[in-house]
């Protein structure tokens, strides 16, 4: 008898790495004083960074240093997303989503807004670029999906979804390829995937898929985008066929992989990302002193391909890994940004382990509760 305690998550790791071993080249702060950063996204001119102190920087991506300084926001920045190389688009708690063109100055070129200024804590556009959907906080017992023309300067709600989450809509993720497919998460633990062709909620809804605790993050991945992933706020990892609903592999708690032996202390899971030409899937997670680990994502196992540390010493909140380039950003909860690169020699400050292995099918585990990271802004 194991007294319902579920088994430990096999942690593997083999001398030739995965993906080559990333060492640090450059550090710099953000702000100075108790300011948090939130998101990190990045194009081929720029890296870009909301902070808590509800401003948008722009940096250079190769040296970090500081090009512009965005401010429209007047609460906390929720979710920032680059498209293609001059559109950048931010979410807010003030209830508004702005649409900023990075060759020019000022404020945003379109602000979408919610009825009563709703916050919002999540959004994406679809891959035709003409819909825009954002969910919100949980106000007034209303958690609400909203969707915007991306086309028009107009902030006019073109329809709501009112009924099918009932608290904070912390993720809204289209499909990469179908623009009429979307999905999303929310702190009441379902995901939601729903079919927009004729925008009605009750019929456009095809699955719902519980969790049982709050929904941090999720995406699509497979060579067809045929999987999906869920991080909960209580640090479990479970992946899911997205046509079907049928849960793949549940890992369960990812903090109990941490292995001292290996230097890896993981204490929380930042997201997960896809790398389409080797068909894997990585886990990106970090530790409450400033580590970053980079795992992969087997069928029944996670394997360790390196730890970065020496940077943060606080929680990283985020980080942008663009794989084919060898270049990978993190920014934490100490303010700090960190640029890393591929090296055929790692720094001090990057502990490269690794293994290989045939890529296997996705992975499982149940859900547990509800944590305070279910509250992350």
């Amino acid at each position: 008898m194991n007294d319902g305690v579920p088994p430990p998550i096999p942690i593997t790791y083999e001398p030739r790495l995965i993906q080559p071993p990333l060492s640090l080249k450059q550090t710099s702060a953000f702000s100075h004083g108790d300011i948090y950063i939130f998101d990190i996204v990045a194009n081929s001119s720029n890296l870009i960074v909301s902070a808590s102190n509800n401003e948008i920087k722009l940096y250079n991506p190769a040296t970090l240093a500081i090009k512009n300084i965005l401010k429209f926001h007047t609460n906390t920045i929720t979710q920032i997303k680059a498209h293609g190389e001059h559109i950048l688009m931010s979410s807010s708690k003030d209830g508004s989503l702005g649409v900023w063109d990075l060759r020019t100055e000022a404020k945003p070129v379109q602000v979408f807004s919610t009825p009563a200024r709703d916050p919002l804590l999540s959004f994406d556009i679809n891959s035709s670029e003409q819909l825009l959907a954002a969910g919100t906080e949980l106000v007034n017992y209303d958690a609400n999906i909203h969707f915007f023309d991306a086309r028009s300067n107009s902030s006019t709600i073109i329809k709501t979804y009112a009924e099918s989450h009932n608290d904070d809509i912390t993720q809204v993720k289209f499909h990469p390829t179908n623009p009429l497919r979307l999905m999303t998460g929310a702190v009441d633990g379902l995901i939601c995937q729903f079919d927009l062709t004729d925008m009605d909620e009750d019929e456009g809804l095809l699955l719902v898929s519980n969790m049982g605790s709050s929904v941090h993050k999720i995406g699509y991945f497979g060579p067809s985008s045929e999987y999906i992933y869920c991080l909960s706020h209580m640090e479990t990892l479970s992946l899911w066929n997205s046509d079907e609903a049928d849960a793949v592999h549940e890992f369960g708690d990812i903090r109990g992989v941490s292995n001292p032996s290996l230097g890896l202390t993981l204490d929380y899971g930042i997201d997960c990302q896809y790398e389409a030409e080797s068909g894997r899937l990585f886990l990106i997670s970090g530790s409450n002193e400033g580590n970053i680990n980079i795992l992969h994502v087997k069928a029944d196992s996670l394997q360790l391909c390196q730890v970065l540390g020496g940077v943060h010493s606080e929680i990283v909140r985020s980080t942008y890994w663009d794989a084919k380039r060898g270049i990978l950003y993190s920014g934490g909860e100490d303010a700090r940004l960190g640029l890393w690169t591929s090296s055929p020699a790692t720094s001090a400050a990057s502990s490269p382990l690794g293994s290989s292995s045939r890529h296997g099918a996705p992975l499982h585990v149940k859900p547990e509760g509800r944590s305070a990271r279910s509250t992350p802004y």
